[in-house]
Formats: structure tokens, C-alpha cells, sequence
């Protein structure tokens, strides 16, 4: 199964999916932090149509996360081009899709999440609400 991991520099969620033995690519504008083997450094939209069979995508929340909301008003023009890239993350040729984010304006503009997970479900002490919309895939 060939993998795209979406903005992501850190290689970490990537290199999970490789000690699976998935053929797992990770995508993001900056630069790899890990091994840069299987970093594809550029705009993920330009390889959407690659033939990947899963994507796990990570976009920004700077523009979209409720934690901002009291700027959203001086940031009006940031927050669509953040939606679009959302929109055109979750409409990729791509047939199973995670698409993760903390709660935002994602739920209210596009649509709800398909699944609401926290941190301490899986081991982790803080609370920290993220969504997942998911393509393909079951809740």
C-alpha cells in the first residue's frame, strides 16, 4: 500500500507507517527533520493524482483551530485559502483519507468530523480534542 503522509516535515508518522512495511512517502513545504529519503519537499496538491492508495494529511491549523477564533475577523482571507486547501485535500483522487485537525472552523464550513479522538484514549495525559474526517475508512 503506497502512503502519502501530508504535511508533515517531522518524518515521524511516516516512518511509523514504514516499520509497518508500508511504501509510506511523507510531503510537506519545509524541509525533512528525519531521514530525507522519503520526503517529497514541495506542495502536496501537485501530487495528489500519484496513485497513492491512503493519504493521512496534516494541514495547518493556524487559520482554522478554535483556539484562534478572536483573530479569525483580521484573518478572513488566510482562513478561505486554509479551507480551500482543506476542501481540495479531502476531494483527492485518493481512495482511503485521514484528514486530522484540533476543533475548528473545518466542522462548520465543509462538514463534521467522522470521529472526535483524545490524547489519554491512547495512553497520553492531556486532553486535547482531535477531529478526524476520514474518506474510505470506518469511525
Amino acid at each position: 500500500m503506497k502512503i502519502l503522509i501530508a504535511c508533515e516535515f517531522s518524518a515521524i508518522v511516516r516512518d511509523a507507517f514504514l516499520a509497518l512495511g508500508y511504501d509510506a512517502w511523507s510531503c510537506d513545504l519545509l524541509p525533512c527533520e528525519g531521514n530525507p529519503e522519503r520526503h517529497i519537499q514541495g506542495d502536496v496538491l501537485a501530487i495528489l493524482e500519484d496513485g497513492w492508495d491512503m493519504m493521512i494529511a496534516h494541514p495547518p491549523c493556524t487559520h482554522l483551530a478554535s483556539s484562534g477564533a478572536r483573530w479569525f475577523e483580521s484573518k478572513v482571507k488566510e482562513q478561505g485559502e486554509a479551507l480551500e486547501f482543506v476542501r481540495l485535500l479531502l476531494s483527492a483522487p485518493i481512495p482511503r483519507i485521514a484528514l486530522e485537525n484540533p476543533v475548528g472552523i473545518i466542522s462548520s464550513r465543509i462538514r463534521k468530523p467522522d470521529q472526535i479522538i483524545q490524547p489519554w484514549q491512547y495512553g497520553h495525559g492531556e486532553t486535547k480534542a482531535t477531529c478526524l474526517w476520514l474518506k474510505g475508512l470506518r469511525s
